[in-house]
């Protein structure tokens, strides 16, 4: 695999205004990204934008705006590539030396899961998937089931009025189903399942850096790798044993999709729980830290 010519492109808009394209000017990026139903996060910093443009991304975080699309990849293999998709909730400009480096904070899914209210009324015999859809429109999202995921049935018919975000974890919890927002996407998977989705190979050949490394949670930390503090009702009982890798960046690596690793350590597919991208187009960051988790697959 080609790995190398890396490229970035950062999209900026807005509802009913033009965006703003960034390609060529220094980006740095830090994101995290696991399956709880908390946010996934990203940190963005761009450097020497033209005050113009900073002015109207301050502009359109203050008017709760700017949709931020960060694309990744390699000019020579698979070229530009989501890999992150988020509502700008911070912005701040300073100067640093020579260079004025505007920093913005991201949130997966932050406007559609903070804002969106339901109101909600089903006849009996209502199945729950269907529930879900409708909530996932109304979010504006789109709707990503994993193969395993079974809803229940309302006899009785089913409703609700408030937030979109405790309709799905109601709907979610009558049914063992876990849900979260990826790349502004709705994801619900089985509880502890996978999206059936066998993604990426790493191999010494395809990107994977140095040997595995292995991992064990213990119940308190099983699926709690964001700084807040997540909801107790998708804490693990059990140990989570796994490993943990590093490879040069892998834009499309998503939380509880699969991945096969293929090292002198260990062979196998494996679920991945959590990934965190770094990258800088002018340094030398450029790789993905991943959790995989025992779950299945071989």
């Amino acid at each position: 695999m080609a790995q190398f010519d890396r490229v970035a492109r950062l999209t900026i808009g807005q509802a009913g205004a033009d965006g703003i394209i960034i390609e060529k000017l220094r980006i740095v990026f830090e994101i995290e990204k696991d399956p709880t139903e908390e946010t996934n996060k990203s940190s963005i910093r761009v450097y020497n934008l033209a005050p113009e443009t900073w002015k109207k991304i301050e502009q359109w975080v203050d008017n709760d705006g700017g949709l931020c699309i960060l694309e990744a990849g390699y000019a020579e293999d698979i070229g530009l590539v989501r890999i992150f998709a988020g509502y700008i909730t911070y912005v701040t400009s300073t100067k640093d030396g020579p260079d004025l480096v505007t920093e913005m904070e991201l949130a997966d899914g932050q406007l559609p899961i903070r804002d969106t209210v339901v109101s909600l009324g089903y006849g009996t015999g209502i199945d729950g998937r269907r529930i879900a859809q409708d909530v996932a429109a109304q979010m504006g999202l789109v709707l990503r089931v994993g193969p395993d995921a079974e809803f229940v049935s309302y006899p009785n018919g089913f409703a609700f009025a408030g937030y979109a975000r405790h309709a799905l974890t109601k709907i979610c919890e009558a049914s063992g189903l876990e849900w979260s927002v990826q790349n502004n996407e709705l994801q619900i998977i089985a509880g502890g399942g996978s999206t059936g989705v066998r993604a990426l190979v790493f191999s010494a050949d395809s990107g994977l850096i140095g040997s595995p490394e292995r991992i064990i949670k213990s119940p308190d930390k099983a699926n709690k790798t964001k700084k807040k503090k997540t909801s107790k009702k998708k804490e693990k009982p059990e140990k989570q044993a796994g490993w943990k890798i590093r490879a040069l960046l892998a834009p499309t690596a998503t939380p509880c999709d699969a991945a096969r690793v293929e090292s002198m350590t260990v062979t196998g597919w494996f679920k991945m729980e959590s990934v965190k991208h770094v990258g800088d187009t002018h340094g030398d960051k450029w790789h993905s830290e991943i959790e995989l988790i025992e779950v299945m697959l071989d």
